[in-house]
């Protein structure tokens, strides 16, 4: 259980991602997400700012020390289509 998060925002996209540690300053939590995004027209000279790919990260170490992270995946944001998925690892996701 985490007693203490450090937290990071990119300035240049829209990102983050959080760290959580235990009683012992080892990582027992991550989380990230991002999103993607690109310059679209409106076949005039406006432009604007779309989203088009955008992806979330949330792992918890386990007692035996492995990592269980659920991600999720939004390949195609018009459609709004969400991919989610869990998995093992022996490392904290990155």
């Amino acid at each position: 259980m985490p007693v203490r998060f450090a937290t990071i925002n990119e300035y240049e996209i829209a990102a983050d991602r959080t760290q959580g540690f235990d009683e012992n300053d080892d990582s027992c939590f991550c989380a990230y997400r991002y999103v993607l995004s690109e310059l679209r027209s409106d076949d005039d000279d406006l432009f604007y700012e779309m989203s088009v790919y955008a992806e979330r990260l949330t792992g918890w170490r386990l007692r035996d020390g492995r990592w269980l992270a659920l991600r999720r995946v939004i390949g195609n944001c018009e459609a709004g289509i969400a991919h989610s998925f869990f998995s093992f690892s022996e490392t904290m996701p990155r």
